[in-house]
């Protein structure tokens, strides 16, 4: 089970070109045909924080930050996290399949195609994050050093996406369905995520329940790091919790995937 955890990051490392030329080529591809191109992979998520704004804030007036940050910024450094994973959980657990030519081959190493597809959509979330460092500097939340933990609550994401992925992924070419309960999924974690609200609107028996979803640590997370509010090392629980959890799902996928991979092209 360990030799196969470890051997996930050895062939990462050793096909780091590989993995940057193809992640770069699948994300060129993503929208190749358009007009706009890679523009709407951009387009999409700001007219979705718009629609967000101007309906909870605008039309419901009912806009719920934890201090006096003004809901726009509030839902932006929070939902940017959420699209980097729900994109990168739903492409990702269908690279298999996409690629199933790539799986038939013997000489190339499919076990690079979710951290592909992974990096395919860090590109478009690093320039959110740029997006969402500027919003809150033209608000008065000037970057400080705090901000630096940004890379932190990033890597965080990615080793749980990773973790995630390499489970989803690994499952989809004998359950086609799981894309269907991942949708499903989603949508009681998008809402069950403080993105659109904060969880001291809730009585505090629930607060618990809402910290168990690991989510809650990473877009918490980034908060702390644009508006400058505490370092990660200081909620020392949620974060021992947030990693033990992370890892027991890296230890997991990279099982399932070492168990199933010899089956793959017999179903794809």
């Amino acid at each position: 089970m360990f030799k196969e955890f470890f051997s996930f990051f050895k062939d990462i490392y050793h096909n780091k070109r590989l993995l940057i030329k193809f992640s770069l080529n699948d994300f060129k591809s993503r929208y190749a045909g358009s007009f706009l191109g890679i523009f709407w992979a951009f387009i999409n998520p700001m007219v979705t924080i718009f629609v967000y704004w101007f309906v909870f804030d605008k039309g419901l007036k009912s806009g719920m930050t934890d201090g006096q940050i003004p809901f726009v910024l509030y839902l932006t450094t929070g939902i940017i996290s959420w699209f980097f994973f729900s994109d990168t959980l739903m492409s990702a657990t269908n690279c298999f399949r996409e690629y199933s030519y790539l799986v038939k081959k013997v000489v190339f190493n499919i076990r690079i195609l979710p951290t592909a597809k992974l990096l395919s959509n860090l590109y478009t979330h690093l320039f959110f994050i740029g997006i969402a460092f500027i919003m809150t500097s033209l608000y008065g939340f000037h970057p400080t050093i705090y901000a630096l933990q940004i890379i932190y609550y990033l890597f965080c994401l990615i080793m749980f996406l990773t973790g995630l992925t390499w489970i989803t992924a690994s499952i989809q070419p004998f359950f086609s369905d799981i894309t269907q309960l991942i949708n499903v999924v989603m949508q009681v974690l998008m809402w069950g995520t403080p993105i659109l609200w904060s969880i001291k609107t809730f009585p505090e028996k629930y607060h618990l329940m809402f910290k168990l979803n690991p989510l809650y640590y990473i877009v918490q997370g980034y908060r702390d790091a644009f508006f400058s509010r505490g370092w990660f090392w200081q909620y020392d629980t949620s974060t021992l919790y947030f990693w033990c959890f992370t890892l027991i799902m890296m230890i997991i996928g990279s099982s399932i995937y070492g168990r199933l991979r010899p089956h793959f092209s017999d179903v794809l």
